[in-house]
């Protein structure tokens, strides 16, 4: 198993993407320490934490991270996985909106990653993973809060490789739209499911969404000796969808 003996910290594990990559991680030999806003998360066991905690407030991330060290005594891998997306350009959407996808976006990855970097240091090989977005790269309209937000990951992704290299690999994924369950909720619940369905996979080259696993299997791969010359990188799991 790639992640035997490591201790994994992963945000946004109670649902969507993070569960998936969380999943992945236990089921190649990690221990995870999972957080989000809700009350638990959906894996149990011994190999596993949940520590339910805003990530906006520096002083829950640093909670989490300790809460992690005393169950687990190490951390070797963060991925920064919780995050909001919001409809609406620069006339529908309020300053209050914008500052909230900001601050879960960009500050959450921000304390999560301060609170953790002194842990990860202490461990040879370790590697912190952000969840950008290929709209980090590539705008489209009503979306004037999250492209934003998400080009902020991105650029905060590649000063933290400058920083903590060599002791600390940074990289980020670039997922397209993902099939996580309020995705699928949204499509259901439109007029014409079959329709949407097919809009949203005409926007890539490869005519499909991302699934979380295909996010989960990026994430492994940059959290092993894999990818070990690899920092400072944006790795697109969006079908072209950046082209």
């Amino acid at each position: 198993m790639k992640l035997e003996g490591k201790v994994a910290l992963i945000t946004g594990a109670s649902s969507g993407i993070g569960e998936g990559i969380a999943r992945k991680f236990l089921d190649e030999g990690a221990r995870i320490i999972g957080c989000g806003i809700e009350d638990d998360m959906n894996l149990k066991g011994e190999n596993t934490l949940y520590v339910k905690a805003d990530l906006t407030d520096y002083n829950q991330a640093r909670k989490v991270v300790e809460e992690g060290i005393a169950k687990f005594g190490q951390l070797d891998i963060v991925v920064n996985s919780a995050g909001i997306t919001g409809v609406g350009n620069i006339e529908t959407t309020s300053p209050a909106e914008f500052e909230k996808q900001f601050a879960v976006n960009v500050f959450g990855t921000f304390n999560t990653c301060k609170a953790a970097v002194g842990e990860l240091k202490k461990r040879p090989g370790a590697s912190i993973i952000n969840i950008a977005s290929d709209l980090g790269v590539k705008p489209i309209p009503d979306r004037i809060a999250y492209c934003p937000s998400k080009a902020a990951v991105v650029m905060f992704t590649k000063c933290m490789a400058l920083d903590l290299g060599p002791d600390i690999r940074v990289n980020a994924i670039m997922p397209g739209l993902t099939e996580t369950p309020m995705i699928k909720d949204r499509i259901e619940k439109a007029d014409d499911p079959d329709q949407v369905r097919k809009e949203m996979a005409e926007m890539y080259v490869l005519k499909r969404m991302c699934t979380v696993d295909d996010i989960a299997n990026a994430a492994l791969f940059l959290a092993t000796e894999d990818s070990g010359f690899i920092t400072g990188d944006m790795l697109a799991v969006c079908g072209g969808g950046q082209l």
